[in-house]
């Protein structure tokens, strides 16, 4: 298995954060020559911890009113034909669940509230549904740079150099969203580093105009870039899904949530509506980290109530259609 060094922990750290930070700009931050930077990011590629690039999006500014979580609990001897089945429909995007007695997740994009109630009942009539349960989402926090790729002690001199906390952006409500600005962000969406230059000529366009409307998605949080690296290469084994439930008497939502994505490996925090409050993913390499994370979590103040579950990893991840921040 690949060891990461802490200058390989770094560059990643950096790509996850910004997926089309170029190589002079990483080896001024980690104060390395530019040659081994590429050096380093060649040989991620070579081992399979480096697969490619894609980007965040903010589905408002597309078209879509909110995206819903769906809790999903299907007989066991149906599960395959079951699982078969969902990942044919466009509208959502399905994982196996495992330690939950909601077997299969999925996350629906809703450009009407009216579509949750026709997905749900499609997918009741057509399979085996023993229990569903909804979330709509508030709002995302998405942080892959909170990924923990070394020792504790490394990484904790690591955060002290980095703030892996999103920092503020600017979520704009005025600007418009035109084909040219989707079929941008499309490419983007399957290779988020391919050169302005290769887009332009794909779209009958100036490189010129390309960046252009790239530097507009991006200043607005429309898109923000991030490599893709496949954790199982490193060491992870699971993905671990959380919910919480939490009362504001001991402080603010806010308090917690900065107290959440403090925690090393907690790399998407979801404000959600009904039982609970938030629900936090994680990233795992074994039992005892799960333990480590949830005993964190269950320390944070104000926390009342822990549902957890398990899943794989994909060999890709960040995976696409992913929600950027939106606080």
């Amino acid at each position: 298995m690949p060891k990461i060094s802490e200058l390989d922990s770094r560059i990643l750290k950096i790509l996850l954060k910004d997926g089309r930070t170029g190589y002079d700009s990483i080896a001024e931050e980690c104060g390395e020559p530019k040659n081994k930077i590429w050096k380093r990011c060649k040989a991620m590629e070579k081992k399979g911890i480096i697969k490619g690039a894609t980007v965040q999006i903010n589905f408002g500014q597309l078209g879509y009113v909110a995206l819903a979580t769906l809790l999903i609990s299907i007989e066991a001897d149906q599960m395959e034909q079951s699982m078969e089945f969902i990942e044919k429909i466009t509208e959502v995007t399905a994982y196996r669940q495992y330690n939950s007695v909601y077997n299969v997740i999925t996350i629906a994009t809703l450009r009407d509230l009216n579509e949750l109630d026709n997905i749900k009942q499609f997918l009741k009539r057509k399979l085996p549904i023993t229990g569903l349960k909804t979330y709509i989402w508030a709002g995302v926090r998405n942080i892959p740079e909170n990924l923990s790729l070394i020792d504790k002690l490394k990484d904790t001199v690591e955060k002290k150099k980095r703030n892996l906390t999103p920092t503020s952006r600017k979520i704009g409500n005025e600007i418009t969203i035109d084909d040219i600005d989707k079929q941008i962000i499309e490419k983007l969406t399957v290779d988020g580093r391919s050169s302005f230059t290769k887009i332009a000529k794909e779209m009958n366009l100036s490189t010129d105009t390309v960046a252009k409307r790239y530097r507009k998605l991006k200043e607005n949080g429309i898109i923000k870039a991030s490599i893709q690296i496949d954790p199982n290469v490193i060491g992870y084994s699971s993905i671990l899904d959380f919910n919480l439930a939490f009362t504001n008497s001991s402080g603010s939502a806010d308090d917690v949530i900065e107290a959440l994505s403090k925690i090393p490996d907690v790399i998407i925090i979801t404000k959600i509506s009904g039982d609970y409050d938030l629900h936090l993913t994680a990233i795992v390499k074994d039992i005892a980290q799960l333990f480590d994370i949830q005993d964190q979590i269950s320390k944070v103040c104000g926390i009342t109530k822990i549902e957890s579950s398990a899943r794989k990893i994909p060999t890709r991840w960040p995976s696409q259609q992913q929600h950027i921040s939106t606080f």
